[in-house]
């Protein structure tokens, strides 16, 4: 039997390892610190204890232990209801990877920059869709929340545990405070265009791992992270390869569960996860810039229905589970062959996706047409919020005569198909958790039809004065 950090307990080779590792830590910060210890938070040198890989100490009343199942430390106070999950050990810091040679060779993923050399005009709208900004790296210019005093700070319904969102020189970083000890996990990577909202990931060593502290685009405020528990501070949710897949062009997998190789991702779905690799097609056009043939790519336009839609289905299909390894599917391919397209993934709306394309394909006017994606979506275009196009592309197929509700509506009719037959609806499985209750974002409801309770919201809307439309 082994005695550490409070909890007696049967200690393997490795958990002792961790024991005399975190006993070492502790001695070191007791030496750095001096006979003052704890540091008063507001004292605390947090930059100067980063540089040597620390963070504040744990107090000695604070629990703490290693969870093996979880692969993380859980610390917490005496009678306190929530807790602390972190993937390092309490009074260290998040560790910068050293594992820098991917694993697995690239297998022609060059990144946008590469397109822009001939097809500046595309590149040029495309890098400004919600497809483009779905990573990125986290920096003061592409984080959407507000780092000002007074405007940085998430409470909960516990007063004893709060986070400040910080900036401390070109670093951003989530500050806790957790029954007045105090951690801080850098902002490394935001995962969302900010239609909705935006996460944060960063790296310990070449594992990603997800913040606590999400930015709600429509309350402009922090919020607890899509289904973490309010009060709590946990910082070891794994991001696997399925969310990176959906949220990036590429990276190297290392292996299970949220291993990779950081310098390898290439931020953003951009051009090709919808054209395939390039490499093949860049070097070519490069050696024969006066070739008119496009060579070593797929025009998506060149494929069958089916295998268009299956393009979109990549990540538009709900959280089915894959087949085969991350980033495998290739334009034409089959995503039933990569994906487990089974109908319990598909029809439920998630907090990532309302399932488009499954949720399409119960509509009437796409089991009698020969629609894809793309005949409502420009890819290639920034489109978002402009009811207007897209009720133009409905009256396409659609005459205005044969909407019940043309009489009532008159002219502006071809203002907004979308609101009464694409209804917004909220979901049980999109919650965010503030200290003043459950917020559920609305999603758009991709299954088109005559819904009454939408058409009632847009009449009552529409007829509203200017003054009571909020």
């Amino acid at each position: 039997m082994a005695v550490a950090y409070g909890i007696v307990r049967e200690k393997d080779d490795g958990e002792y390892a961790q024991m005399l590792e975190r006993q070492r830590d502790r001695e070191m910060q007791a030496t750095l610190a001096g006979p003052e210890q704890p540091v008063p938070a507001k004292e605390f040198d947090w930059a100067g204890w980063a540089q040597r890989g620390l963070g504040q100490p744990l107090p000695d009343e604070f629990l703490e232990n290693w969870v093996e199942d979880g692969q993380y430390w859980f610390v917490g106070y005496p009678k306190a209801d929530v807790g602390v999950e972190i993937p390092f050990a309490p009074g260290r810091i998040a560790k910068t990877s050293t594992d820098t040679e991917p694993v697995n060779e690239n297998p022609g993923f060059v990144g946008p920059q590469a397109c822009r050399e001939c097809h500046a005009d595309k590149f040029d709208s495309f890098i400004h869709t919600a497809h483009f900004h779905t990573s990125r790296p986290a920096s003061a210019e592409t984080v959407h929340g507000s780092f000002a005093e007074g405007r940085n700070e998430m409470l909960t319904q516990e007063p004893n545990v709060t986070f400040d969102m910080i900036r401390r020189d070109e670093e951003l970083l989530q500050r806790v405070d957790f029954y007045g000890w105090q951690f801080e996990v850098p902002m490394q990577i935001a995962f969302g265009s900010a239609k909705m909202g935006e996460s944060y990931l960063y790296w310990h060593g070449d594992q990603l791992y997800q913040h606590n502290v999400t930015y709600l685009t429509g309350g402009d405020c922090w919020v607890n992270s899509p289904g973490f528990v309010d009060g709590d501070a946990a910082y070891a949710r794994p991001i696997p390869s399925r969310c990176v897949e959906c949220h990036t062009t590429y990276a190297d997998f290392r292996k299970e569960r949220n291993h990779f190789t950081p310098g390898s991702m290439i931020f953003g779905v951009s051009c090709e996860r919808c054209h395939g690799p390039a490499r093949d097609h860049v070097s070519f056009h490069r050696a024969n810039p006066e070739s008119q043939e496009a060579i070593a790519i797929t025009n998506p336009q060149d494929l069958t229905r089916q295998q268009q839609l299956d393009i979109c289905g990549q990540c538009h299909s709900g959280t089915a589970p894959r087949k085969t390894t991350p980033f495998a599917f290739r334009p034409g391919d089959r995503v039933s062959d990569h994906f487990e397209m089974t109908k319990a993934y598909l029809d439920e709306n998630s907090v990532h996706t309302s399932n488009q394309l499954n949720r399409l394909s119960h509509s009437k006017c796409f089991q009698e047409s020969e629609m894809t994606c793309a005949d409502c979506h420009n890819p290639h275009q920034l489109e978002r919020g402009n009811m207007g196009l897209f009720s133009q592309r409905c009256l396409q197929c659609h005459d205005v005569t044969q909407c019940g509700m043309s009489g009532q509506i008159g002219e502006r009719i071809v203002d907004n198909c979308v609101d009464c037959h694409l209804p917004l609806r909220d979901t049980d499985k999109l919650r965010f958790e503030t200290k003043d209750g459950k917020l559920f974002p609305p999603l758009r409801d991709h299954h088109v039809r005559i819904d009454e309770e939408a058409s009632d919201l847009f009449m009552k809307l529409l007829n509203a004065p200017p003054s009571a439309v909020k």
